[in-house]
């Protein structure tokens, strides 16, 4: 559960706030991100415990700290991506009448574009990915190649 969704009966905000030692008004900007309020992470704790020892049911404090898990999203759009959306259903999502519209979006030539089925899945092309918010996974850093490798010798000391 969300602290928003917790919080929203008035006595159960009230108890919260007595419980943690801040006001009800403070829980509601949090909850809301309200000028982009978070918690600490000392408060964020003392949340997720007392909403378990208060019930219904327990508010977790990450995503109060950290926000809604970009995982989540990126797991979404992730299906959506896997589901192979078709092309019908990419105009209509951004509201695009023409294949045109779509060509130009995408930065594709229209007669590409025009090549895809309607109704099949879209070929997932870089820009098809990243506009649907899929963000491409960061290869491991590698250590630089070292070009004077072959250059370096031992020294024998005498």
């Amino acid at each position: 559960m969300d602290l928003l969704t917790y919080i929203a009966e008035m006595s159960r905000r009230v108890a919260l706030a007595e419980a943690c030692g801040t006001s009800p008004e403070y829980l509601w900007q949090i909850a809301n991100r309200w000028r982009g309020k978070r918690p600490s992470p000392e408060l964020a704790a003392t949340i997720e415990r007392e909403t378990e020892r208060l019930g219904p049911e327990r508010v977790p404090k990450e995503p109060l700290i950290f926000g809604p898990s970009a995982n989540a999203d990126r797991q979404a759009v992730g299906a959506l991506v896997d589901s192979r959306m078709s092309k019908r259903a990419l105009r209509s999502k951004f509201g695009f009448k023409t294949d045109a519209h779509l060509a130009k979006l995408l930065k594709l030539p229209l007669a590409e574009v025009e090549a895809w089925p309607e109704e099949q899945g879209v070929p997932a092309l870089p820009q098809v990915v990243q506009l649907l918010g899929v963000q491409p996974q960061a290869e491991a850093a590698t250590a630089p190649e070292d070009t004077d490798i072959d250059r370096i010798v031992s020294v024998d000391a005498a």
